[in-house]
């Protein structure tokens, strides 16, 4: 084997670059506590050995192709103007950035598409009630709708029709989620008939359910079990309760169960409000256990807390949390936004 060692001196450290004839790469040595000079070495033969470059030599050949490797990206934008379909698309509204965001696998889909594939989607659409604003809301959400055979969006609005949901609730519904389009008609029958078996609802009540939210229709069953054994388990609320909230407050079931949990056992424990209030109020438990805390602790220190209908100076659990802090302050609290403030300082 040929080597041939190298002394380099980079500023504080000595740097030995070792060649060799069997060794495809250059192999660096970094020495900071003594000075080793290549006479003191083994004695070997370097004499059939070419000198190794130096790594301070400036090299002489071009590099200059390349580069770090970086996962391919899109930009809409740089398109426009060569693509009438996106100029149309830009003109009803499509917020490109968002799809840019959220959708990265549909970019390559999207700068594909001639305007003739999708007009009669948004046509469609249009039919259906939406207004422009909805509907490029609904491209930007979920351009896979641009993909969808424009015969089975139809059969999809027909199922509804056929469960009878009016035309009102249907655009209220599609509306409201853009992805429920999207669902084929078997998985919203199957959405469905979860909600009417699990809380024992009538047509009408699933109708209503689904009209108040309808995010919930496409939102997973498995998501709704949680949130029933949290509800139930762990908050105490039985079969009768639970289908009370899910006509009152559907969109509980979307939420996640810790936040939802944290604020009940405030509610519940801390103000000693029973299940029976929470339920005429559930709205309760959409609102952050800190906000829930702050204003109940700024009545208790002003005296004023007080939850019965019954009695006098009632604080509903709805005027607790909503509004602004201004509102709260003048109207609920009959105190100032100063004073709030500078109670919220000292906790």
């Amino acid at each position: 084997m040929l080597r041939r060692i190298y002394k380099l001196r980079l500023k504080n450290s000595n740097v030995f670059v070792r060649h060799s004839s069997q060794v495809s790469e250059n192999v660096i040595t970094k020495d900071t506590n003594s000075v080793v000079n290549a006479e003191s070495l083994e004695a070997e033969d370097y004499s059939l050995a070419k000198p190794a470059k130096s790594v301070l030599e400036p090299l002489d050949e071009d590099i200059s192709h390349v580069s770090t490797y970086l996962k391919p990206t899109f930009n809409i934008a740089a398109y426009v103007n060569k693509s009438d379909t996106l100029q149309q698309l830009l003109k009803l509204g499509v917020d490109f950035h968002r799809i840019e965001k959220k959708n990265v696998d549909c970019i390559s889909f999207i700068l594909g598409l001639k305007f003739d594939d999708i007009k009669e989607h948004i046509v469609f659409l249009r039919d259906l009630g939406l207004e422009t604003e909805d509907i490029a809301r609904h491209i930007s959400k979920n351009p896979q709708l641009l993909k969808e055979d424009l015969a089975n969006l139809k059969v999809r609005i027909n199922y509804l029709e056929y469960k009878k949901f009016t035309g009102e609730m249907i655009t209220r519904i599609i509306q409201a989620n853009p992805f429920l389009i999207c669902f084929s008609t078997q998985k919203i029958d199957e959405q469905l008939g979860f909600f009417q078996k699990q809380f024992h609802l009538s047509g009408n009540e699933v109708r209503l359910v689904a009209v108040k939210c309808p995010k919930l229709i496409t939102t997973s069953t498995d998501h709704v079990k949680l949130k029933l054994f949290t509800l139930k388990e762990e908050m105490g609320f039985v079969d009768e309760e639970l289908k009370s909230l899910i006509l009152s407050k559907p969109i509980i079931f979307t939420k996640g169960q810790e936040r939802i949990l944290k604020t009940f056992e405030f509610v519940h424990k801390t103000m000693n409000i029973p299940l029976e209030r929470i339920l005429d109020e559930p709205g309760i438990l959409m609102c952050r256990q800190k906000r829930v805390m702050e204003r109940h602790m700024f009545l208790e220190k002003l005296g004023k807390v007080q939850y019965d209908p019954k009695k006098p100076n009632y604080v509903s659990l709805t005027t607790l949390v909503s509004g602004s802090d201004s509102y709260f302050c003048t109207e609920v609290a009959k105190s100032s936004v100063q004073a709030y403030n500078a109670f919220l300082k000292s906790l």
